[in-house]
């Protein structure tokens, strides 16, 4: 039996098995299969927040009208039905082991944004939301993405106020229900370049507040990186 199992550990450093982390097709090299990368933000996109915008446009109707805390926002994937079975996996289902295949896939979004950051935190969970799934897989992410950078995570947020589940909310009401729901716990960052990471940039509202938060203790830039951004327009 012990040597069985060596020879399997042999065969799959020698031959190693690779599959999509998106759909769990079979690939030559760990990365997207090619029906995934489709899912991929395409190059033009809104310079703030990463909405689909027109051809000739920098900013998108929302960005050229709002006012971020945040500085500028990324994502690897559109949000849509396919992104989100492994992405709702990794964060209800357990399945925490799919944070590494997407540290990769963040690793290389935050390269081509250009940003240079000097810390990483991620959005925290509250007490309450923590005991009841037993983990945070925003952290799970920012320090697989950290290994793999070598940046520094740290835990610059707390989630001091029980706030409802942002699903079913409107774009004002999330903002409301995450008034004053963080505070940035580090006076150390000021001056400093922090990325935020999370999940999913759906209206936003999570990671401005995060940003407002942060921006309390005066970093230089505040940058957001997510693995999906839900998207308004299809310019």
């Amino acid at each position: 039996m012990a040597n069985s199992r060596i020879l399997n550990k042999i065969k799959e450093i020698l031959f190693p098995h690779y599959s999509c982390v998106i759909c769990g097709r079979e690939t030559k090299d760990g990365k997207l299969c090619d029906e995934c990368k489709e899912y991929q933000i395409m190059p033009k996109f809104c310079e703030r927040c990463g909405e689909h915008v027109g051809e000739h446009d920098k900013l998108c109707l929302e960005c050229a009208e709002t006012k971020w805390h945040f500085d500028k926002s990324v994502s690897v994937f559109d949000y849509n039905a396919t992104t989100a079975s492994s992405i709702l996996a990794m964060k209800y289902k357990e399945k925490r082991y799919l944070s590494k295949d997407f540290a990769r896939l963040l690793k290389q979004r935050y390269e081509a944004a250009g940003f240079d950051a000097d810390v990483v935190c991620c959005v925290p969970s509250s007490p309450k939301r923590l005991k009841e799934r037993g983990y945070n897989h925003a952290k799970d992410l920012a320090e697989e993405f950290c290994k793999i950078i070598d940046l520094p995570y740290a835990e610059l947020l707390d989630k001091i106020k029980e706030t409802e589940h942002q699903t079913e909310l409107s774009r004002d009401e999330r903002k409301k229900n995450l008034t004053d729901a963080f505070v940035c716990t580090d006076k150390t960052i000021k001056g400093k370049k922090v990325l935020i990471i999370d999940d999913v940039f759906t209206t936003g509202s999570t990671l401005d507040a995060c940003a407002k938060a942060l921006k309390k203790c005066k970093p230089e830039k505040i940058y957001c990186l997510t693995i999906a951004k839900t998207l308004l327009n299809k310019a």
